[in-house]
């Protein structure tokens, strides 16, 4: 559970309806604006039948929720939804217990968390050059690219002059604080709010961090079969700016998740998933939790690139491309 589904976001992104294009699915998007997505590799299959989603929460456990979703002849159902592990809460070891009970080679894993570090973070050097002489490839690209799409955004929306632009995109990008993935979502794509910006830091991360190096042991490796994302993103490029901000935050949100879930076409409930379907519309935790394991069934099924250059070590949130 992170802060990237709230806050103020930015123009350019999804429109809210879903388009269909005749010959394709209706689950086909176009986006307006600049896509910010370098760093992507060509389209891969992957062979993955099970997908497990984890919104994160603290240590004790208490707000984290998964969600166990199978491959099935005409897409994906949902097998089981849950806050708790029996009568446990889903601390670290129960979590562990739970992500690694099975085939992990037919198995991948989404997290609603970030699992890597900013990259002055990541850096072992003594003697710090500062960000405008640092040559790491992940301060290279904020020093670049990063503040390319912060400069566009602000003309867009102030106007100001060029200097107080660069000023503006200098003082808003910090390695020590920003990953560029979440600048790319951010400001080239719109698809998460500012306030997500420096989710790679704090208590929600470093339990992130150490549950990946727990799952290294059992056979996950990041990019691989494990990956980072962002529900809030992929509602925001699959149903629009409105759906991703409404599903928390509307007088509502039932009503807004139902309709996410309608056009969610190849999503199904199992019949064994019992009150599932309940407990998603009723609990943000646990709607997070399934649409975290939906985005890695996308993930799989669709081919989406993989992260090459500086995204590969520093970080990358899997949404639709």
């Amino acid at each position: 559970m992170t802060q990237r589904g709230r806050g103020r976001l930015l123009t350019g992104a999804a429109p809210y309806a879903c388009s269909r294009v005749k010959g394709q699915s209706a689950l086909t998007i176009f986006t307006c604006g600049d896509r910010g997505t370098s760093g992507l590799k060509r389209t891969v299959k992957r062979p993955f039948t099970t997908f497990l989603g984890v919104d994160l929460g603290g240590g004790r456990g208490k707000t984290t929720a998964v969600a166990e979703l199978r491959a099935t002849a005409d897409g994906v159902e949902v097998c089981e939804v849950a806050t708790r592990s029996d009568k446990l809460a889903w601390t670290d070891e129960t979590l562990i217990h739970r992500l690694a009970d099975g085939h992990v080679e037919a198995t991948v894993v989404a997290i609603d968390a970030p699992l890597t570090r900013p990259a002055c973070n990541r850096c072992e050097r003594p003697v710090c050059p500062g960000m405008e002489a640092c040559v790491d490839p992940a301060v290279v690209w904020l020093r670049t690219e990063g503040r390319s799409l912060v400069r566009k955004v602000a003309a867009s929306v102030s106007g100001d002059r060029p200097r107080v632009l660069q000023h503006v995109a200098q003082a808003r990008l910090a390695p020590y604080a920003h990953r560029g993935t979440e600048v790319s979502l951010t400001y080239g794509r719109g698809l998460l709010p500012v306030s997500s910006l420096g989710a790679g830091n704090g208590g929600i991360a470093a339990r992130a961090g150490q549950l990946r190096r727990r799952m290294r042991g059992a056979g996950f490796e990041l990019h691989r079969n494990l990956i980072e994302v962002s529900p809030a993103a992929t509602i925001a490029a699959l149903c629009g700016l409105r759906a991703s901000r409404g599903y928390k935050r509307d007088a509502d949100p039932w009503r807004t998740r139902a309709v996410i879930l309608e056009r969610l076409s190849d999503l199904t409930f199992a019949p064994r998933s019992r009150m599932a379907r309940e407990d998603v519309l009723q609990n943000d935790h646990c709607f997070d939790a399934l649409i975290s394991a939906y985005t890695a069934y996308r993930w799989a099924h669709d081919g989406w690139p993989d992260p090459e250059g500086s995204f590969a070590e520093d970080g990358w949130i899997v949404v639709p491309p």
